[in-house]
């Protein structure tokens, strides 16, 4: 794209067992410094408290797992500031430690609203929440870090739906402007951003109304969300001189479905990216933040990085440089390959396989090339399964090579730890599993184990 949009933020949550959690600080600056290449220019993170403690009460004579949450966090901050990157904080605000939760102070849950939750209505809950922020920016200061943004966000690990708090939107606000006024009390001017993540419209047009009568010219962006396969955000109100952006999706391929955090192997969607970075640009957009959940993704990095910084025109230019630098050989017939499996259900995997054959045949051994191949095994696994009917031998080692292979990429190319939450490893499953399994459960075997020699 001709005009670099300015904020190219990658928000990289390290949780719920994916790479981030389990990087090292030098593993970190690895992916971090590709990201730097790619044209990103803010790093942001969210602190997330599940299951934790408070870190912040225990006193450290033991580092156990909010410590050892803590430090990783850190040590990715503190990688994205040696190389350059600004920093930014996601906060849902009133998701608190486990151990703050109380009868007294609990939150009233709905669809969109859960965690550990406490409800702002309630006496003593703005200061807690603030004190929590309080000693988190402290220990960003303490550490040489200066935040740059922090980003809110309503919902997900957030909310409250009792009346006190209707309408949630507004009672959101005021809760997330208080952390705000505690980070510059550390670090001065901030951007107060918030990221729209299952925001309705009658929430944008409440939220907007109460921003521009009680807090006007407050927020420095909003970045809207964009569904599940499409590539833009609906327009919708917001706060005057607030920046308009996106909260882009690059953990999936180009319409989700089973291919999401890595569970159809890695993701590539370049359709679905170069017509959001085209949208963005169309909109006169100042940004948006991309949000990934791992190293799986490093194509869609590639792609939406390259497009919105300047670097590539289209799509097929930025999945030939990212060929031309993470793959080798015919870097032409890498993006044809790689685009086909942008939509990885629908590939023929028998021409699939003939053109990866080819490619690689002119390709040095890496970890990238296995990975691609990884998620072709997946798609010959899968199409070996769906094409028979009964439960034969040859269909149960079809099975048993679709999870194989998936447990390879995740083990020994992603190196995942506990998987919880959206890395739940059989979360995002083919249609025939709860079949195989019903078969594992009756035979006395797991679900992802290799049926016995009889079968």
């Amino acid at each position: 794209m001709a005009t670099p949009l300015a904020v190219r933020e990658l928000y990289c949550p390290s949780h719920f067992g994916n790479e981030y959690e389990c990087a090292r600080e030098r593993e970190m600056t690895a992916v971090l410094r590709e990201a730097r290449y790619w044209g990103y220019n803010r790093y942001s993170d969210w602190f997330d408290t599940i299951d934790l403690g408070d870190v912040y009460r225990r006193g450290g004579a033991h580092f156990n797992l909010p410590e050892a949450m803590w430090a990783r966090k850190f040590e990715g901050f503190a990688a994205a500031a040696r190389l350059g990157f600004d920093l930014g904080l996601v906060v849902t605000p009133n998701h608190v430690f486990a151990d703050q939760v109380t009868a007294a102070n609990r939150a009233v849950t709905g669809p969109r609203m859960f965690g550990q939750l406490v409800c702002p209505a309630k006496p003593g809950v703005v200061e807690l929440v603030r004190a929590n922020y309080r000693n988190l920016f402290r220990d960003f200061a303490a550490r040489g870090l200066r935040l740059t943004a922090v980003s809110g966000g309503a919902y997900d690990y957030g909310g409250c739906a009792c009346d006190g708090c209707a309408p949630w939107i507004v009672s959101f606000g005021r809760l997330f402007l208080g952390i705000v006024e505690e980070a510059e009390a550390v670090f001065g001017p901030v951007c107060a951003d918030l990221w729209a993540w299952w925001w309705s419209d009658e929430d944008h047009r409440l939220f907007t109304q109460w921003a521009d009568r009680e807090a006007p010219g407050r927020f420095s962006g909003l970045a809207h969300h964009i569904l599940y396969g499409e590539s833009r955000y609906a327009e919708r109100p917001q706060p005057a001189g607030c920046g308009e952006r996106a909260f882009t999706h690059i953990g999936y391929g180009e319409t989700g479905g089973i291919d999401v955090y890595g569970h159809y192997g890695p993701v590539v969607a370049p359709r679905r990216l170069e017509a959001t970075a085209r949208f963005l640009v169309s909109r006169g957009a100042t940004g948006f933040l991309a949000y990934s959940e791992g190293t799986f993704d490093e194509a869609n990095k590639a792609i939406l990085g390259a497009l919105t910084a300047g670097r590539c025109d289209t799509a097929r230019e930025a999945l030939m440089a990212y060929a031309e630098r993470c793959l080798g050989g015919d870097a032409d017939g890498w993006a044809d390959w790689l685009t086909a499996m942008g939509d990885v259900e629908r590939v023929d995997p028998n021409q699939a396989r003939r053109d990866f054959d080819r490619l690689a045949r002119q390709t040095p051994t890496s970890e990238c090339r296995r990975m691609w191949e990884g998620k072709l095994r997946l798609r010959e696994a899968d199409a070996n399964v769906r094409v028979r009917q009964r439960w034969t031998a040859a269909r149960l080692v079809a099975a048993e090579e679709f999870w194989t292979e998936k447990e390879f990429l995740w083990r020994n190319l992603w190196r995942r730890g506990l998987g919880r939450s959206v890395f739940r490893f059989d979360w995002k499953v083919p249609p025939w599993h709860a079949e195989y399994a019903r078969w594992a459960l009756l035979h006395g075997a797991p679900a992802a184990s290799p049926p016995p020699p009889q079968a």
